[in-house]
């Protein structure tokens, strides 16, 4: 006859057991979330009804990130062709939705710079410049050497002149002097060509370049012509 001690312990086990397929399938279904937002812009109508409120991420990065792209393509400047015909409602959901999202993000992953990004680019388009500066800021200190997050925060800065302080304008300095010399140093090139209120600070920071450098992105802005 089973001791009531097996019994027990029988009986933990098999606890145990369902506790840990129950949070399988709760990651499970959180991962799956980000797959039925869609893809690119055909996914953009979808993921804009969704509920600032409801929404629960992904565990994972690359889960999280999926729903970020999606606000990256909202919260462009230009509005894709999508949300253009979005309903009215979806349009005023966008930017709490993705700030929310954001702030999800970089709660659940402090040192995810493109997280803090999304979430600088959403408190600006709503106008709350003192705390889109921390998060541009955020986003530089926790990933200073990649250069498409650098390309990204300068083209940010750029887009918001009149929120341009000190500190992000050293930032922005920063992020300049990295692109420069990198495969991507047409970014500041095209800048460079289409703003003249940036020559000025631009000229100063190649200058500290090499040599080589210099003579680089010359050809850059030639290109850009």
């Amino acid at each position: 006859m089973m001791s009531r001690t097996h019994r027990f312990s029988l009986w933990g086990l098999l606890a145990v057991s369902l506790g840990t397929v129950a949070l399988g399938s709760m990651a499970f279904h959180k991962e799956a979330g980000a797959n039925t937002v869609g893809s690119g812009f055909t996914g953009l109508p979808q993921f804009m009804s969704m509920s600032a409120e409801e929404t629960v991420l992904p565990l994972s990065i690359q889960g999280r990130r999926a729903f970020l792209r999606r606000c990256e393509l909202i919260l462009q400047e230009t509005a894709p062709l999508a949300f253009r015909f979005a309903t009215e409602e979806q349009q005023e959901n966008a930017q709490p939705l993705c700030r929310s999202i954001a702030e999800q993000s970089v709660s659940a992953s402090p040192a995810d710079s493109y997280a803090w990004l999304i979430l600088a680019t959403a408190q600006l388009r709503q106008g709350d410049q003192e705390a889109a500066e921390t998060s541009i800021v955020r986003s530089a200190l926790t990933g200073p050497n990649e250069s498409w997050l650098a390309a990204a925060r300068f083209e940010l800065v750029q887009s918001a002149p009149d929120a341009v302080s000190d500190r992000i304008r050293a930032v922005a300095d920063a992020d300049t002097a990295a692109l420069v010399p990198s495969n991507r140093g047409w970014v500041v090139a095209r800048e460079y060509v289409t703003n003249p209120a940036f020559r000025e600070r631009a000229e100063t920071i190649v200058e500290a370049q090499p040599e080589a450098v210099q003579r680089r992105f010359l050809s850059l802005i030639r290109r850009q012509l």
